[in-house]
């Protein structure tokens, strides 16, 4: 699909919502998949429901482009692992050692930083706000 054209990204989520539907350890975003798995044997059961279910669909995966069987991966801006999900660290630098905004454009670029990982901030719209 070309994603040139104005509704093909969300024209696209959702075929991928309806070929990965009942996957309830299969999480995507466009064509960013995670599957999530309790051991390796699982995980390569899972692996095979989900190649099954590409293949009904005719879709087909770009083997450069996969990680298989990590405890820890990078997916959409996190850190994805058994003990949860958490900010890249690379990322937390980047906001802690933001310099202080001094115009509309830079204040606006660390609030969208920020914003992206306030979940993992306690009282982060209080710290905003002061």
């Amino acid at each position: 699909m070309q994603f040139g054209l104005c509704n093909a990204a969300a024209t696209f989520q959702r075929f991928i919502d309806e070929v990965l539907r009942n996957l309830p350890f299969v999480f995507a975003f466009v064509d960013d998949i995670l599957v999530a798995s309790s051991s390796p044997e699982e995980h390569l059961q899972h692996l095979q429901i989900l190649f099954t279910r590409l293949q009904q669909y005719g879709l087909s995966l770009k083997p450069s482009k996969c990680i298989f069987g990590v405890t820890t991966i990078k997916f959409l801006g996190f850190k994805v692992s058994e003990s949860g999900i958490e900010p890249l660290s690379d990322r937390v630098d980047c906001i802690l050692n933001f310099p202080q905004p001094t115009t509309l454009t830079q204040l606006r670029r660390f609030l969208g930083l920020f914003n992206f990982y306030r979940r993992f901030v306690p009282k982060a719209a209080h710290l905003l706000a002061h």
